[in-house]
């Protein structure tokens, strides 16, 4: 039977460094682990986070069985499924009850502005991104490893070994997109592809549209309409994008004052950053930060 052990680590007293354990804080911006779960052995306890977490997991299961969620909620992983946990959706998972184990690998990572669009998945149970077993297996040998190197490159202090953990877990985000059932054959436009670049490098600065355009030989009427097409918003709304998702995760991992992160992500008026948050997110930073303090 498995264990009524609870691990909200919201409620615990003592920290300790490991990650496997109750306790354990992840105040990093990338942990990764391989939980080998054995029926009545010492990882054999239910993982319950009422709040969720501050970042996203992205959780592989290797072997085994487990269940997420209880009751009407409730649903089972098996080898090859994929979940997708995001900023404060609760985590309830544990050993399936008929299972004689459950091994998954799993990391717990906070995204780069750019990673937003690979963060949604076409399957959604209970707010949790699901994606089953891929096909054929050489894929899925392929997210595993990926999975495997990204623990062994972020739990070394080698140089370089930082941005390793993170290329590889680029890498496996875009495996895990290009799986998605309504992911697009047709691929973006180069042109826009390299505006796009051209904006993720520029983020924080105030670029103009003609800057952009004459950066891809492009008119800027003709890069707008080509930008829309394809991308399906206008510049304006994925430069947003992009600079909002970057003030969430400053406004939840650290204290800097709100006009501070407005200038970090590329808004010069404090106001102005704030209609847009809203505007995005139907709520105000102030309000996104206080919502969140309570959140390890």
């Amino acid at each position: 039977m498995i264990s009524t052990r609870i691990a909200n680590q919201t409620y615990l007293k003592h920290m300790q460094n490991d990650p496997l354990k109750p306790g354990y804080n992840f105040d990093a911006h990338l942990v990764a682990g391989l939980t080998p779960i054995e029926k009545g052995g010492e990882f054999d306890f239910c993982i319950d986070r009422p709040q969720g977490m501050k970042g996203f997991i992205i959780n592989y299961t290797c072997e085994g069985r487990g269940s997420i969620f209880k009751d009407d909620k409730r649903f089972d992983v098996n080898p090859g499924d994929l979940l997708l946990f995001p900023p404060g959706v609760p985590h309830y998972y544990h050993r399936h009850e008929d299972a004689e184990s459950w091994k998954h690998r799993w990391v717990y990572f906070r995204p780069r502005a750019f990673w937003q669009d690979w963060l949604h998945w076409a399957q959604l149970k209970n707010e949790v991104y699901f994606s089953p077993r891929p096909e054929p297996q050489d894929k899925q040998l392929q997210i595993e490893q990926l999975f495997s190197d990204i623990e062994l490159h972020a739990k070394t202090s080698d140089p370089f070994d930082v941005e390793l953990s993170l290329n590889l877990l680029e890498q496996l985000l875009l495996r895990c997109k290009q799986m998605q059932p309504d992911v697009r054959n047709k691929a973006l436009d180069p042109r826009i592809e390299a505006a796009i670049n051209f904006m993720t490098v520029n983020l924080t600065r105030d670029f103009q549209y003609q800057e952009i355009a004459e950066s891809v030989c492009l008119s800027s009427s003709r890069l707008g309409h080509l930008f829309r097409e394809e991308v399906g918003m206008t510049i304006t709304q994925w430069r947003d994008d992009q600079r909002i998702s970057r003030a969430k995760q400053l406004l939840i991992t650290n204290n800097v004052s709100i006009n501070r992160i407005s200038l970090q992500v590329g808004y010069n008026d404090p106001l102005y950053f704030s209609r847009v948050f809203k505007k995005l997110n139907g709520i105000s930073p102030k309000g996104y930060r206080k919502q969140f303090s309570l959140i390890y």
